[in-house]
């Protein structure tokens, strides 16, 4: 089984030593497929043994790709974005389900789990990838769409390939969406423009208008985002529900809520969409958004509560921007549940960031508060040491804090008893006591 791992690239020396070495054990050959770079790329690849070659730009993400399958003589393909990279673990198992999956000739590609992450590694949104990156090398198989571009069966009625899923245990990273990287590359006024030239051919495309409202949202042209939306849902065919139309209900109403719109306005909208997509996080993490800021706070906690539910068990292939905010919810439903003088519920849901997060100071200081209206000083210290060393000195700083920011003196004194006169004498020096 010989395998191709293939590249198109403009001025990614940033990104092409990784991209390229972390897949070294598993590919036989390395095709890159330069467009114009002016930074040390090219020097970069040639570096890891990639075969460079040089396609002139023609405004056509498909062209560059199509070119670079032409230069493959692989048996299979792994086509990633030089921002892209698979997970350690799936590196491993590539090539396992390859050869397993390659002498299944109804089998066109295999999907994976695409996990969009901003520079500090914190999840942005997960999806698994509607173009596939692992795929047969077949005269049939061939990219199409200016941008945006899909891997379509050129032969096939429906043009999708046939794909497995190995999404549960192939997972790739993408550094794409991160808002440093779009600046620095300047990918978003590529992007409109292209997108624009597309629908000039077709403008009653809904895809191709979702795609262009998503581009300018990241711009924060929030009000010609709406618009184009607007559109996309206009020419959507109800009588076929497709997966990413859940996606354009739920742009319209993240534009919606940057513009202020009304409450009325954004309901009007979610109960049309769940109509047809039910269990889709995020419309429910844009309800419980808007139903917060306008006080509404017993529907803001049934509808992150209900967000909560779906991401837990999301099994769709389309992207979901809720999971990524997962954290962000949950401190918001934390927040909501103490408007609403739940504690039961509030300490439930700060244990639950403190498990995943015990350095979340906001948080900590949030439980020892309502835990200080409730219980006696031994009893809170017992309880959290469920979470927290004891034998480190960063856990009792934190915890010796947090008790003095919620005034609880008594669970102050105890933890700074726990400090031996070395640490003790550190913190003061260092003025870390507050």
């Amino acid at each position: 089984m010989y395998i191709s791992q293939c590249l198109i690239a403009k001025n990614e020396e940033d990104n092409m030593e990784y991209c390229l070495s972390h897949l070294k054990s598993v590919v036989d050959e390395q095709i890159v497929v330069d467009t114009g770079s002016t930074d040390r790329t090219v020097e970069i690849a040639e570096s890891q043994g990639a075969k460079v070659f040089h396609f002139e730009w023609v405004d056509d993400f498909s062209a560059a790709r199509n070119f670079a399958l032409d230069k493959a003589k692989g048996d299979w393909i792994i086509f990633l974005d030089c921002d892209e990279y698979f997970s350690e673990d799936s590196v491993s198992l590539i090539r396992d389900y390859i050869t397993k999956l390659g002498e299944k000739p109804q089998i066109d590609g295999i999907t994976c789990e695409l996990i969009n992450i901003d520079l500090n590694n914190k999840i942005i949104a997960t999806a698994k990838n509607i173009s596939p990156r692992l795929f047969k090398r077949k005269d049939y198989l061939k990219y199409n769409k200016r941008i945006h571009e899909i891997l379509c069966n050129t032969r096939a009625s429906n043009s999708n390939p046939v794909l497995a899923d190995a999404s549960d245990l192939l997972k790739i990273y993408h550094t794409g969406y991160a808002a440093e990287e779009i600046n620095k590359k300047n990918k978003n006024e590529r992007n409109i423009n292209l997108l624009k030239k597309e629908l000039e051919k077709t403008p009653q495309d809904a895809k191709l208008n979702l795609y262009l409202s998503k581009q300018l949202n990241i711009e924060k042209k929030y009000e010609e985002a709406l618009d184009y939306c607007l559109k996309a849902l206009q020419y959507i065919d109800k009588t076929i529900i497709y997966d990413y139309y859940c996606i354009i209900y739920s742009t319209i109403m993240m534009n919606m809520i940057k513009l202020s719109k009304s409450y009325d306005d954004l309901k009007s909208i979610f109960v049309e969409a769940v109509k047809y997509f039910s269990d889709y996080p995020d419309f429910y993490m844009h309800m419980g958004t808007i139903s917060f800021r306008e006080n509404r706070i017993k529907e803001s906690i049934d509808y992150f509560e209900k967000c909560i539910y779906y991401c837990e068990n999301y099994n769709k292939d389309i992207e979901c921007f809720a999971l990524g905010k997962i954290e962000k919810i949950f401190n918001d439903l934390l927040k909501i549940y103490l408007m609403d003088n739940d504690k039961s519920k509030a300490v439930k849901i700060a244990v639950s960031l403190l498990n995943a997060d015990k350095y979340n100071f906001e948080v900590l200081t949030i439980l020892i508060s309502i835990f200080s209206t409730q219980e006696k000083e031994e009893s809170i210290a017992l309880f959290l040491n469920k979470i927290y060393d004891y034998n480190l000195l960063k856990d009792k700083i934190y915890l010796l804090k947090a008790s003095k920011i919620v005034k609880n003196e008594k669970l102050a004194d105890y933890y700074k008893r726990l400090l031996n006169e070395e640490e003790l004498k550190a913190v003061k020096d260092s003025r870390m006591l507050i």
